[in-house]
């Protein structure tokens, strides 16, 4: 018996030798914290990524020797979300995804990953777009210019020809001016941000909805909140237009459309409502993702370019809000745009008297 639990200690610590040798060869870097963030053990990675020094950080607050700003604020919060493009302490050109990784009782894993390499490609391909984007706009607009100057009642035999090269150059435009916007919203952090009245802006959107309907549905607006948004009013028109276009293209004949806004202490909703053709489950998480069709003969009929929903998420994003989608086949759909306490301003009368 006593040979064999020797045996059975030696291989334990085989194992135990060979799990931390592998996760000492792992070119991301992991730390193993306790509850009070001391430094239990780390890997060679951490050494290059964190600036960790073995073995005079052992036992240290991760808070002394790792200078991440936030990053306590972070763990104690715990961790959910993963903090992402992080500059390492010891190497500006450097930046990092963090991971928390909950195990045993109060003790933790961080794991921080190198993205630089994924933020550079991903530059890469965000210039790419913006400057294809750029140099498609002018040729695009000669030949639509050109096009608009022919009148197909003048050569009969070309008219279905010349309608649909007009059609097909319209829609190449405003793909090409999508992708655009969604490049200018790549590269900004912030937004130019002012008072949003809420009211007119959802006048305005009515309006629009009205003139594209053209009297095939009802459209109507609900307004139960009293407070304005902070934000950009050029980028929020933008992206509440494409939620309410998509509600018109999308809704049969004789259906309902309902624009509304609502807020209170705690939040602010943009809601449109319709009693369109609904969208099946598994397409939900989707929907946002560029040029993703649920249908994609019906998203041409409907002169959609499939980047809408890809340009209201940046927007909501960069002003701290959300997008909620719930739908239901042969019902309809609701997009709500939710904006927290922090965006939400009075009424300029109400400040006023205040």
């Amino acid at each position: 018996m006593k040979a064999r639990a020797a045996r059975r200690r030696t291989e334990l610590f085989g194992l135990l030798r060979a799990f931390r040798d592998a996760a000492a060869a792992l070119p991301d870097a992991l730390v193993a914290i306790d509850e009070h963030q001391r430094i239990l053990w780390f890997n060679a990675a951490a050494g290059r990524l964190l600036g960790l020094d073995y073995p005079h950080h052992l036992g240290a607050s991760l808070r002394d020797v790792v200078a991440i700003p936030g990053i306590i604020d972070w763990i104690e919060a715990g961790g959910a979300e993963a903090l992402t493009e992080v500059t390492a302490p010891n190497d500006a050109d450097v930046h990092l995804s963090l991971r928390l990784i909950p195990y045993a009782q109060d003790h933790a894993l961080l794991l921080a990953r190198d993205v630089s390499q994924l933020l550079r490609l991903e530059k890469v391909r965000r210039d790419f777009v913006a400057n294809v984007s750029h140099e498609l706009r002018t040729p695009l607009t000669v030949v639509h210019g050109y096009l608009d100057l022919i009148e197909p009642e003048q050569i009969p035999e070309f008219e279905s020809i010349l309608r649909e090269l007009r059609n097909q150059s319209r829609r190449m435009t405003q793909i090409v001016e999508d992708l655009l916007t969604l490049s200018r919203l790549d590269a900004e952090e912030t937004l130019p941000e002012t008072r949003v009245a809420m009211r007119p802006l959802l006048n305005t959107l009515h309006r629009d909805a009205e003139g594209l309907s053209r009297g095939r549905h009802t459209i109507t607006v609900d307004i139960q909140g009293i407070h304005d948004v902070h934000g950009s009013p050029k980028d929020l028109y933008s992206a509440f237009s494409n939620i309410v276009s998509n509600a018109v293209r999308y809704t049969p004949v004789g259906g309902r459309i309902t624009i509304a806004w609502t807020s209170g202490a705690n939040s602010g909703r943009l809601t449109v409502i319709d009693s369109g053709h609904g969208i099946s489950p598994q397409h939900l998480p989707r929907l946002t993702e560029r040029f993703y069709r649920v249908s994609t003969s019906r998203s041409r009929e409907s002169g959609g370019t499939g980047l809408g929903l890809s340009i209201v998420k940046h927007v909501l994003q960069l002003h701290d809000a959300h997008l909620e989608i719930e739908s239901e086949v042969g019902v309809g759909s609701t997009f709500t745009c939710v904006f927290g306490a922090e965006r939400l301003l009075a009424p300029e009368l109400l400040a006023e008297e205040v």
